[in-house]
Protein backbone atom coordinates (compact mmCIF):
# COMPACT_ATOMS: atom_id res chain seq x y z
CA UNK A 1 0.00 0.00 0.00
CA UNK A 2 1.48 3.37 -1.24
CA UNK A 3 1.61 5.97 1.89
CA UNK A 4 1.45 9.48 2.41
CA UNK A 5 4.29 11.51 0.45
CA UNK A 6 4.23 14.57 2.73
CA UNK A 7 4.38 14.73 6.38
CA UNK A 8 1.58 15.56 8.06
CA UNK A 9 0.95 17.40 11.62
CA UNK A 10 -2.15 16.44 13.47
CA UNK A 11 -2.79 18.95 16.82
CA UNK A 12 -5.83 17.05 19.14
CA UNK A 13 -7.72 18.77 22.16
CA UNK A 14 -8.14 16.14 25.49
CA UNK A 15 -9.35 16.73 28.80
CA UNK A 16 -7.48 17.77 31.87
CA UNK A 17 -6.17 13.97 32.99
CA UNK A 18 -4.21 11.83 31.25
CA UNK A 19 -6.85 9.41 32.00
CA UNK A 20 -9.19 11.29 29.17
CA UNK A 21 -9.20 10.13 25.88
CA UNK A 22 -7.76 12.53 23.48
CA UNK A 23 -9.74 13.06 20.16
CA UNK A 24 -8.85 14.54 16.73
CA UNK A 25 -9.65 18.10 15.71
CA UNK A 26 -11.61 17.46 12.66
CA UNK A 27 -9.90 19.25 9.65
CA UNK A 28 -9.77 18.67 5.98
CA UNK A 29 -7.17 16.31 4.66
CA UNK A 30 -4.76 17.67 1.87
CA UNK A 31 -4.09 14.49 0.97
CA UNK A 32 -6.10 11.68 -0.79
CA UNK A 33 -5.55 8.03 -1.07
CA UNK A 34 -7.78 6.45 -3.07
CA UNK A 35 -7.33 2.63 -3.49
CA UNK A 36 -9.31 0.01 -5.56
CA UNK A 37 -8.40 -3.95 -5.90
CA UNK A 38 -9.87 -7.08 -7.80
CA UNK A 39 -7.88 -10.52 -6.42
CA UNK A 40 -4.28 -9.67 -6.61
CA UNK A 41 -5.03 -6.36 -8.89
CA UNK A 42 -4.80 -3.34 -7.12
CA UNK A 43 -4.44 0.52 -8.08
CA UNK A 44 -3.68 3.22 -5.39
CA UNK A 45 -4.08 6.93 -6.36
CA UNK A 46 -2.40 9.74 -4.02
CA UNK A 47 -3.99 13.51 -4.34
CA UNK A 48 -2.23 16.33 -3.49
CA UNK A 49 -5.28 18.86 -3.31
CA UNK A 50 -5.69 22.76 -2.63
CA UNK A 51 -8.71 22.89 -0.26
CA UNK A 52 -9.04 26.74 -1.24
CA UNK A 53 -9.39 25.79 -4.88
CA UNK A 54 -12.35 23.01 -4.58
CA UNK A 55 -16.23 23.54 -5.45
CA UNK A 56 -18.36 21.75 -2.45
CA UNK A 57 -19.33 20.00 -5.72
CA UNK A 58 -17.15 19.30 -8.15
CA UNK A 59 -13.63 19.64 -9.10
CA UNK A 60 -12.07 19.03 -12.66
CA UNK A 61 -9.26 20.03 -14.24
CA UNK A 62 -7.97 20.04 -18.23
CA UNK A 63 -4.79 19.33 -18.83
CA UNK A 64 -3.87 22.86 -16.62
CA UNK A 65 -1.17 21.09 -15.04
CA UNK A 66 0.22 21.99 -11.36
CA UNK A 67 -1.13 25.07 -9.52
CA UNK A 68 -5.19 24.54 -9.85
CA UNK A 69 -7.57 22.27 -6.93
CA UNK A 70 -5.04 19.49 -7.87
CA UNK A 71 -1.60 19.93 -7.08
CA UNK A 72 -0.12 16.66 -7.03
CA UNK A 73 -0.75 13.21 -8.62
CA UNK A 74 0.67 9.65 -7.66
CA UNK A 75 -0.88 6.76 -9.21
CA UNK A 76 0.46 3.43 -8.67
CA UNK A 77 -1.49 0.17 -10.44
CA UNK A 78 -0.64 -3.41 -10.38
CA UNK A 79 -1.62 -6.69 -12.09
CA UNK A 80 -0.41 -8.92 -9.55
CA UNK A 81 2.97 -9.22 -11.77
CA UNK A 82 3.45 -5.89 -13.22
CA UNK A 83 3.74 -2.65 -12.05
CA UNK A 84 2.59 0.50 -13.78
CA UNK A 85 3.79 3.79 -12.74
CA UNK A 86 4.58 5.92 -10.19
CA UNK A 87 2.94 8.81 -12.96
CA UNK A 88 3.59 11.70 -11.80
CA UNK A 89 3.13 14.03 -13.88
CA UNK A 90 -0.19 15.69 -13.86
CA UNK A 91 0.00 16.74 -17.65
CA UNK A 92 -0.23 12.95 -18.47
CA UNK A 93 -3.79 13.10 -17.88
CA UNK A 94 -6.19 14.48 -19.83
CA UNK A 95 -9.26 14.76 -17.55
CA UNK A 96 -10.35 13.61 -14.59
CA UNK A 97 -12.64 15.39 -11.70
CA UNK A 98 -13.57 14.33 -8.06
CA UNK A 99 -17.95 14.59 -7.62
CA UNK A 100 -18.35 15.46 -3.64
CA UNK A 101 -22.10 15.13 -4.14
CA UNK A 102 -22.56 16.69 -0.50
CA UNK A 103 -20.26 14.40 1.32
CA UNK A 104 -17.23 15.57 3.32
CA UNK A 105 -14.14 13.80 4.09
CA UNK A 106 -12.58 13.84 7.48
CA UNK A 107 -9.30 12.95 9.04
CA UNK A 108 -9.06 9.39 9.84
CA UNK A 109 -12.99 8.80 8.25
CA UNK A 110 -13.01 5.74 5.76
CA UNK A 111 -16.42 6.35 3.53
CA UNK A 112 -18.80 3.69 3.85
CA UNK A 113 -19.52 1.67 0.75
CA UNK A 114 -23.06 3.80 0.23
CA UNK A 115 -20.89 6.96 0.75
CA UNK A 116 -17.63 6.09 -1.52
CA UNK A 117 -20.76 5.16 -4.44
CA UNK A 118 -21.47 9.52 -3.84
CA UNK A 119 -18.49 10.02 -4.23
CA UNK A 120 -17.35 9.62 -8.00
CA UNK A 121 -13.55 9.22 -8.78
CA UNK A 122 -12.69 9.22 -12.71
CA UNK A 123 -9.72 9.79 -14.76
CA UNK A 124 -8.92 9.57 -18.63
CA UNK A 125 -5.44 9.75 -19.82
CA UNK A 126 -3.38 10.47 -22.51
CA UNK A 127 -1.28 7.74 -22.78
CA UNK A 128 -4.80 5.78 -22.38
CA UNK A 129 -3.21 2.86 -19.70
CA UNK A 130 -5.70 3.70 -17.32
CA UNK A 131 -9.64 3.89 -17.86
CA UNK A 132 -11.85 5.25 -14.93
CA UNK A 133 -14.96 4.43 -15.38
CA UNK A 134 -17.83 7.15 -13.96
CA UNK A 135 -19.85 4.87 -12.96
CA UNK A 136 -20.02 5.24 -8.92
CA UNK A 137 -16.85 3.03 -7.45
CA UNK A 138 -15.88 1.03 -10.80
CA UNK A 139 -12.36 1.32 -12.69
CA UNK A 140 -11.36 -0.62 -15.39
CA UNK A 141 -7.00 -1.48 -15.50
CA UNK A 142 -4.62 -1.51 -18.18
CA UNK A 143 -1.54 -2.15 -16.67
CA UNK A 144 -0.13 -4.95 -18.90
CA UNK A 145 -3.05 -7.05 -18.54
CA UNK A 146 -6.69 -6.92 -18.28
CA UNK A 147 -8.10 -7.66 -14.36
CA UNK A 148 -11.34 -6.07 -15.36
CA UNK A 149 -13.52 -4.01 -13.26
CA UNK A 150 -11.94 -3.25 -9.83
CA UNK A 151 -14.53 -2.21 -6.59
CA UNK A 152 -13.23 0.60 -4.62
CA UNK A 153 -12.05 -0.12 -1.24
CA UNK A 154 -10.84 3.02 0.31
CA UNK A 155 -11.50 7.28 -0.20
CA UNK A 156 -9.70 9.37 2.75
CA UNK A 157 -7.21 10.50 4.06
CA UNK A 158 -3.61 9.54 2.89
CA UNK A 159 -1.93 9.22 5.77
CA UNK A 160 0.50 6.20 6.28
CA UNK A 161 -2.23 3.35 6.09
CA UNK A 162 -3.50 4.65 9.19
CA UNK A 163 -7.64 5.22 8.25
CA UNK A 164 -9.09 5.42 11.84
CA UNK A 165 -6.64 8.33 12.98
CA UNK A 166 -8.66 9.40 16.18
CA UNK A 167 -8.56 5.91 17.58
CA UNK A 168 -4.90 5.43 16.99
CA UNK A 169 -4.10 8.99 18.20
CA UNK A 170 -6.07 7.99 21.45
CA UNK A 171 -4.31 5.12 21.67
CA UNK A 172 -1.06 7.24 21.56
CA UNK A 173 -2.62 9.88 24.15
CA UNK A 174 -2.10 6.61 26.55
CA UNK A 175 1.50 7.00 25.86
CA UNK A 176 1.65 9.74 28.49
CA UNK A 177 1.07 7.29 31.45
CA UNK A 178 4.76 6.40 31.41
CA UNK A 179 5.54 9.81 32.25
CA UNK A 180 2.91 9.48 34.60
CA UNK A 181 4.38 5.91 36.10
CA UNK A 182 8.04 8.03 36.95
CA UNK A 183 6.41 10.28 39.01
CA UNK A 184 4.03 8.04 40.43
CA UNK A 185 6.87 5.22 41.77
CA UNK A 186 9.01 8.22 42.87
CA UNK A 187 5.52 9.51 45.17
CA UNK A 188 4.72 5.96 46.59
CA UNK A 189 7.84 5.47 49.15
CA UNK A 190 8.53 9.82 49.44
CA UNK A 191 5.00 9.55 50.34
CA UNK A 192 4.54 6.64 51.92
CA UNK A 193 7.71 4.58 53.68
CA UNK A 194 8.96 8.25 53.94
CA UNK A 195 5.94 9.76 54.42
CA UNK A 196 7.60 11.30 58.02
CA UNK A 197 10.86 12.04 58.46
CA UNK A 198 12.97 9.41 60.47
CA UNK A 199 13.67 11.56 63.90
CA UNK A 200 9.50 11.37 64.28
CA UNK A 201 10.51 7.37 65.21
CA UNK A 202 11.22 5.95 68.41
CA UNK A 203 15.04 5.74 68.81
CA UNK A 204 14.85 3.57 71.52
CA UNK A 205 17.98 4.62 72.82
CA UNK A 206 20.29 3.21 70.47
CA UNK A 207 22.26 5.25 67.78
CA UNK A 208 21.33 3.54 64.81
CA UNK A 209 18.45 1.75 62.96
CA UNK A 210 17.77 -0.40 60.59
CA UNK A 211 14.60 -1.29 58.32
CA UNK A 212 12.58 -2.80 55.73
CA UNK A 213 9.71 -1.62 54.12
CA UNK A 214 6.47 -2.35 51.58
CA UNK A 215 4.79 -0.13 49.89
CA UNK A 216 1.36 -0.36 48.18
CA UNK A 217 -0.66 2.14 46.12
CA UNK A 218 -4.05 2.10 44.15
CA UNK A 219 -6.07 4.49 42.08
CA UNK A 220 -9.21 3.16 40.15
CA UNK A 221 -11.53 6.18 40.60
CA UNK A 222 -10.07 8.30 37.42
CA UNK A 223 -7.72 5.30 36.49
CA UNK A 224 -6.53 1.89 36.62
CA UNK A 225 -3.06 2.50 38.76
CA UNK A 226 -1.18 -0.86 41.26
CA UNK A 227 2.41 0.47 42.21
CA UNK A 228 4.09 -1.84 45.19
CA UNK A 229 7.31 -1.00 46.25
CA UNK A 230 9.80 -2.66 49.40
CA UNK A 231 13.18 -1.15 50.52
CA UNK A 232 15.64 -1.98 53.12
CA UNK A 233 17.84 0.57 54.89
CA UNK A 234 19.79 2.30 58.16
CA UNK A 235 20.16 5.49 59.57
CA UNK A 236 22.65 6.40 62.32
CA UNK A 237 23.42 9.36 64.22
CA UNK A 238 25.60 12.20 63.87
CA UNK A 239 25.88 13.91 67.05
CA UNK A 240 23.26 14.93 68.89
CA UNK A 241 21.19 16.77 66.39
CA UNK A 242 21.51 15.51 63.29
CA UNK A 243 20.78 11.68 61.85
CA UNK A 244 21.31 10.40 58.10
CA UNK A 245 19.86 7.66 56.74
CA UNK A 246 20.05 6.03 53.33
CA UNK A 247 18.07 3.25 51.72
CA UNK A 248 17.12 1.25 48.45
CA UNK A 249 14.53 -0.58 47.17
CA UNK A 250 12.86 -1.94 43.81
CA UNK A 251 9.19 -0.96 42.83
CA UNK A 252 6.53 -1.74 40.32
CA UNK A 253 3.78 -0.20 38.55
CA UNK A 254 1.33 -2.03 36.40
CA UNK A 255 -1.90 -0.86 34.18
CA UNK A 256 -4.40 -1.29 31.83
CA UNK A 257 -4.70 0.60 28.29
CA UNK A 258 -6.97 1.33 25.91
CA UNK A 259 -7.85 -0.88 22.95
CA UNK A 260 -6.54 -3.60 25.14
CA UNK A 261 -3.00 -2.36 25.79
CA UNK A 262 -1.29 -2.35 28.87
CA UNK A 263 1.98 -0.99 30.50
CA UNK A 264 4.34 -2.67 32.80
CA UNK A 265 7.09 -0.18 34.72
CA UNK A 266 10.01 -1.64 36.71
CA UNK A 267 13.05 -0.80 38.51
CA UNK A 268 14.74 0.62 41.58
CA UNK A 269 15.41 3.95 43.23
CA UNK A 270 17.69 4.92 46.10
CA UNK A 271 17.01 7.23 48.92
CA UNK A 272 18.74 9.55 51.54
CA UNK A 273 17.84 11.75 54.09
CA UNK A 274 19.41 14.07 56.79
CA UNK A 275 17.05 14.97 59.78
CA UNK A 276 18.36 17.91 61.70
CA UNK A 277 16.39 18.79 65.57
CA UNK A 278 18.05 21.34 67.32
CA UNK A 279 19.21 20.03 70.88
CA UNK A 280 16.30 20.80 73.27
CA UNK A 281 13.58 21.12 70.80
CA UNK A 282 11.02 19.21 68.97
CA UNK A 283 11.76 21.03 65.97
CA UNK A 284 12.55 18.37 62.97
CA UNK A 285 13.60 20.03 59.50
CA UNK A 286 14.00 17.30 57.08
CA UNK A 287 16.27 17.36 53.47
CA UNK A 288 15.23 14.16 51.37
CA UNK A 289 15.99 12.48 48.26
CA UNK A 290 15.37 10.40 45.61
CA UNK A 291 16.98 9.00 42.37
CA UNK A 292 14.99 6.27 40.50
CA UNK A 293 15.78 4.47 37.07
CA UNK A 294 12.71 3.00 35.51
CA UNK A 295 11.79 0.20 32.54
CA UNK A 296 8.95 0.56 30.55
CA UNK A 297 7.77 -2.03 28.60
CA UNK A 298 4.05 -0.98 26.59
CA UNK A 299 1.89 -2.66 24.16
CA UNK A 300 -0.08 -0.15 22.57
CA UNK A 301 -3.50 -1.30 21.79
CA UNK A 302 -5.44 0.56 18.75
CA UNK A 303 -7.67 -0.67 15.73
CA UNK A 304 -6.65 -1.80 12.58
CA UNK A 305 -9.65 -2.45 10.36
CA UNK A 306 -11.97 -4.92 12.06
CA UNK A 307 -9.50 -5.99 14.59
CA UNK A 308 -7.34 -5.05 17.36
CA UNK A 309 -3.73 -4.38 16.80
CA UNK A 310 -0.80 -3.65 19.01
CA UNK A 311 2.98 -2.43 19.10
CA UNK A 312 5.23 -2.72 21.44
CA UNK A 313 8.17 -0.42 22.83
CA UNK A 314 10.75 0.12 24.89
CA UNK A 315 11.67 2.77 27.23
CA UNK A 316 14.27 4.45 30.02
CA UNK A 317 12.82 6.87 32.85
CA UNK A 318 14.80 8.17 35.11
CA UNK A 319 13.48 10.69 38.02
CA UNK A 320 15.13 12.48 40.55
CA UNK A 321 13.16 14.03 43.80
CA UNK A 322 14.13 16.55 46.72
CA UNK A 323 12.08 17.58 49.70
CA UNK A 324 12.30 19.87 52.55
CA UNK A 325 10.04 19.07 55.22
CA UNK A 326 9.62 20.87 58.58
CA UNK A 327 7.70 19.61 61.73
CA UNK A 328 7.03 21.59 64.13
CA UNK A 329 6.51 20.90 68.20
CA UNK A 330 3.09 20.23 69.72
CA UNK A 331 0.61 23.83 69.71
CA UNK A 332 -2.36 22.15 70.87
CA UNK A 333 -3.83 19.64 72.91
CA UNK A 334 -7.10 17.90 72.68
CA UNK A 335 -8.68 14.55 73.70
CA UNK A 336 -5.46 13.86 74.71
CA UNK A 337 -3.88 14.36 71.17
CA UNK A 338 -1.21 16.13 70.98
CA UNK A 339 -1.57 18.57 67.48
CA UNK A 340 1.46 19.55 65.26
CA UNK A 341 1.79 21.23 61.73
CA UNK A 342 4.00 20.18 59.42
CA UNK A 343 4.74 21.59 55.74
CA UNK A 344 6.69 20.17 52.89
CA UNK A 345 7.82 21.36 49.16
CA UNK A 346 9.11 18.78 46.28
CA UNK A 347 10.26 19.00 43.59
CA UNK A 348 10.44 15.65 40.74
CA UNK A 349 12.13 15.78 37.86
CA UNK A 350 10.91 12.89 35.19
CA UNK A 351 12.92 12.24 31.71
CA UNK A 352 11.50 9.62 29.63
CA UNK A 353 13.59 8.73 27.00
CA UNK A 354 13.03 8.54 23.19
CA UNK A 355 11.62 5.52 21.53
CA UNK A 356 10.42 3.78 18.31
CA UNK A 357 7.58 0.90 18.88
CA UNK A 358 7.84 -2.55 16.94
CA UNK A 359 4.96 -5.40 15.46
CA UNK A 360 1.50 -4.14 14.75
CA UNK A 361 0.36 -2.41 11.79
CA UNK A 362 1.10 1.12 12.65
CA UNK A 363 3.59 1.67 15.30
CA UNK A 364 5.47 4.55 16.23
CA UNK A 365 8.32 6.87 17.49
CA UNK A 366 8.02 8.95 20.50
CA UNK A 367 10.57 12.16 21.19
CA UNK A 368 11.92 12.25 24.84
CA UNK A 369 9.76 13.68 27.57
CA UNK A 370 11.51 15.78 30.22
CA UNK A 371 9.35 17.99 33.05
CA UNK A 372 9.85 19.08 36.72
CA UNK A 373 6.27 18.82 39.04
CA UNK A 374 6.53 20.75 41.89
CA UNK A 375 4.40 20.58 45.06
CA UNK A 376 3.64 21.09 48.55
CA UNK A 377 1.82 20.12 51.45
CA UNK A 378 0.24 21.17 54.72
CA UNK A 379 -0.88 19.71 57.14
CA UNK A 380 -1.31 18.45 60.86
CA UNK A 381 -0.73 15.73 62.74
CA UNK A 382 -2.66 14.63 66.16
CA UNK A 383 -0.79 11.85 67.81
CA UNK A 384 -1.37 9.58 71.21
CA UNK A 385 -0.07 6.86 73.48
CA UNK A 386 -2.23 4.23 73.63
CA UNK A 387 0.05 2.02 75.71
CA UNK A 388 3.48 2.01 76.94
CA UNK A 389 4.32 0.21 73.64
CA UNK A 390 1.68 1.74 71.23
CA UNK A 391 1.22 5.06 69.90
CA UNK A 392 -1.38 6.41 67.03
CA UNK A 393 -0.86 9.25 65.06
CA UNK A 394 -3.97 10.39 62.61
CA UNK A 395 -2.87 13.18 60.09
CA UNK A 396 -4.79 15.19 57.25
CA UNK A 397 -2.80 17.30 54.77
CA UNK A 398 -3.89 19.75 52.00
CA UNK A 399 -1.78 19.17 48.60
CA UNK A 400 -0.76 21.61 46.09
CA UNK A 401 0.51 20.91 42.58
CA UNK A 402 2.67 24.15 41.07
CA UNK A 403 3.75 22.79 37.67
CA UNK A 404 1.01 23.23 35.37
CA UNK A 405 0.93 21.51 32.33
CA UNK A 406 3.59 18.38 31.95
CA UNK A 407 5.55 17.67 29.31
CA UNK A 408 4.17 17.56 25.78
CA UNK A 409 4.18 14.43 23.47
CA UNK A 410 5.75 14.26 20.12
CA UNK A 411 6.82 12.41 17.71
CA UNK A 412 5.74 10.47 14.55
CA UNK A 413 4.40 6.82 12.93
CA UNK A 414 7.34 4.74 11.48
CA UNK A 415 6.46 5.40 7.96
CA UNK A 416 6.73 9.34 8.83
CA UNK A 417 3.38 10.09 7.35
CA UNK A 418 1.64 10.92 10.85
CA UNK A 419 3.17 13.60 12.70
CA UNK A 420 1.58 14.61 16.45
CA UNK A 421 2.03 17.02 19.30
CA UNK A 422 0.31 16.43 21.92
CA UNK A 423 -0.10 19.43 24.42
CA UNK A 424 1.17 18.44 28.39
CA UNK A 425 -1.47 17.39 30.65
CA UNK A 426 -2.37 19.43 33.47
CA UNK A 427 -2.59 17.57 36.82
CA UNK A 428 -5.38 17.95 39.25
CA UNK A 429 -3.76 21.09 41.26
CA UNK A 430 -5.50 19.40 44.85
CA UNK A 431 -6.32 17.21 47.00
CA UNK A 432 -6.98 16.64 50.50
CA UNK A 433 -4.95 13.23 52.09
CA UNK A 434 -5.92 11.71 55.61
CA UNK A 435 -3.90 8.79 57.09
CA UNK A 436 -3.27 6.97 60.25
CA UNK A 437 -0.15 5.68 61.65
CA UNK A 438 0.18 3.34 64.26
CA UNK A 439 4.10 2.78 66.25
CA UNK A 440 4.21 -0.75 68.27
CA UNK A 441 6.57 -2.20 70.79
CA UNK A 442 7.80 -5.47 69.45
CA UNK A 443 10.47 -5.56 71.69
CA UNK A 444 12.57 -3.43 73.24
CA UNK A 445 14.10 -2.68 70.14
CA UNK A 446 12.04 -3.44 67.30
CA UNK A 447 9.38 -1.23 66.32
CA UNK A 448 6.67 -2.15 64.03
CA UNK A 449 5.00 0.62 61.79
CA UNK A 450 1.53 0.16 59.98
CA UNK A 451 -0.05 3.39 57.91
CA UNK A 452 -2.67 3.72 55.61
CA UNK A 453 -4.04 6.54 53.69
CA UNK A 454 -6.83 7.99 51.39
CA UNK A 455 -7.43 11.29 49.84
CA UNK A 456 -9.53 13.05 47.52
CA UNK A 457 -9.31 12.85 43.75
CA UNK A 458 -6.12 13.96 42.53
CA UNK A 459 -2.76 13.18 41.82
CA UNK A 460 -1.65 11.40 45.34
CA UNK A 461 -3.13 8.01 45.29
CA UNK A 462 -6.87 7.11 45.76
CA UNK A 463 -5.51 4.51 48.59
CA UNK A 464 -2.10 3.53 50.07
CA UNK A 465 -0.69 1.68 52.93
CA UNK A 466 2.82 0.86 54.03
CA UNK A 467 4.23 -1.69 56.94
CA UNK A 468 7.75 -1.55 58.21
CA UNK A 469 10.31 -2.94 60.67
CA UNK A 470 12.83 -0.95 62.21
CA UNK A 471 15.73 -2.33 64.34
CA UNK A 472 17.39 -0.35 66.79
CA UNK A 473 21.77 -1.34 67.51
Amino acid sequence: MLTAISERRIHTCHGPSIRDTATATQLDATDYRVEWSSGSAKMTAILSVDLAQLDPNYADFHTTGPGTWLTGLKITATDGTVVSGPFTTLNDYRHGGIMYSGQTVFIGRELTSSEMQNMNFHWGSSGGSFNFHSNMNEMDVFSGSYPGSMQMSYFGPAFSGVTDVVTWMSSINNQNRIYAAGTTLAGLPLEGAHHRPMLSFDRMGKESQAWATGDFGSSSRTRDVHVTSGEAGINWNIGKSFLFGVAGGHAVQNQDLAFGGSSATKGDFVIAELDYRPEGTQWIVSLLGMVGSWESKTNRGYTSGASLDSSYGVTDTITRSARLRVDAPTVATFGGFGFAPFASYTVTQTIVGAYTETGGGFPASFNEQDHNATEARLGVTASKDLSEKTKLLLSVEAIHRFDGAGPALTGQDVTGGVAFSLPGVAPRPDCVRFGFDVDHKLSADTLLNVSAHVSTVGEAHDVSAAISIRRAF
